[in-house]
């Protein structure tokens, strides 16, 4: 006679439900960092592509660097709205941009979808970075705002996520430093030595290939507080090598990854002069385009 074999006890079935949930997890789980690391590529592309732009347009302006906006004065506002690199790009048909994240060279796919600036910062939320900012600009003391400028031909307004490498001293009449950084705020002055904002120039860059020109983030400048926890931070670190990343641009045009406790810091924060230049000298990522001349007389 044959023997009927028992089924299942509850213990058993415990058993094979923990494994089932243990295989669902690894398969979502694997799927997710796939997805991640897909949408990190399309960054990493994206910044290329960016990367073709600003030298296509620097050959176009004999060697002159796009800047990451024009304006005239030391303060923005209604009647001195700023364009912004990006839209200059899209005009002059170097990339092309858009009004949302579809089909839109200006925009990460890991952009978190909210617009990361108010009162022209970003305030203390960690989150605000990963945001994206609207171009053309007007900025004011308490807020900011989109406006398209179809006098300057540009007659509508982009949805950017990513922070170019620039001079973007603006409120006051702040002394100029001409060329300190990948780009500038062309026709901010006058300083308090009569001074005006000129473009860069691609061939005054010492080192092309450890310069930053683009990063994940938002709006410019902001320097001496790029990393995770600072105030106002423009850097939007949102990919992930172990802790928080960004996607990086160099001025020579090609892509890499920095992490948050890696990116190079300018002088005037909190951090003291020597560990600046430590972090921007020595063959490593910087924030100057001749960090030489610009760190060898401190102290």
């Amino acid at each position: 006679m044959m023997r009927r074999r028992p089924g299942l006890t509850l213990i058993e079935m415990i058993v094979v439900g923990a494994i089932l949930a243990l295989l669902a997890t690894i398969v979502l789980s694997g799927t997710a960092q796939a997805r991640r690391m897909a949408r990190t590529g399309a960054c990493q592309a994206a910044l290329r592509g960016l990367g073709t732009a600003l030298a296509a347009y620097a050959t176009t302006h004999a060697d002159a660097v796009v800047p990451s906006y024009n304006m005239s004065g030391t303060t923005v506002g209604a009647h001195n709205p700023l364009d912004g690199w990006a839209v200059i790009l899209d005009r002059e048909n170097f990339a092309g941009g858009a009004a949302g994240p579809t089909g839109n060279a200006f925009y990460c796919p890991d952009t978190l979808p909210r617009a990361g600036l108010a009162a022209a910062q970003t305030g203390a939320d960690p989150e605000n970075p990963r945001g994206f900012m609207d171009w053309p600009a007007v900025l004011t003391l308490s807020q900011a705002y989109a406006r398209p400028l179809p006098e300057r031909g540009m007659p509508r307004v982009l949805r950017v996520a990513y922070w170019i490498n620039g001079e973007n001293p603006i409120g006051r009449p702040l002394p100029i430093r001409q060329g300190a950084y990948y780009t500038g705020s062309v026709g901010y002055g006058s300083d308090p030595f009569g001074r005006t904002l000129r473009a860069n120039r691609l061939g005054d860059i010492t080192r092309p290939s450890a310069t930053i020109a683009l990063a994940d983030g938002l709006y410019a400048g902001n320097q001496e507080g790029p990393r995770p926890g600072d105030r106002d931070l423009r850097i939007g670190y949102r990919h992930l090598r172990g802790a928080a990343a960004t996607n990086v641009a160099f001025a020579d045009g090609h892509v890499s990854m920095l992490r948050g406790d890696a990116f190079p810091r300018d002088l005037g924060g909190a951090v003291p002069n020597g560990q600046v230049r430590e972090e921007n000298l020595g063959g490593r990522p910087t924030c100057y385009a001749d960090p030489e001349k610009w760190l060898s007389a401190t102290p």
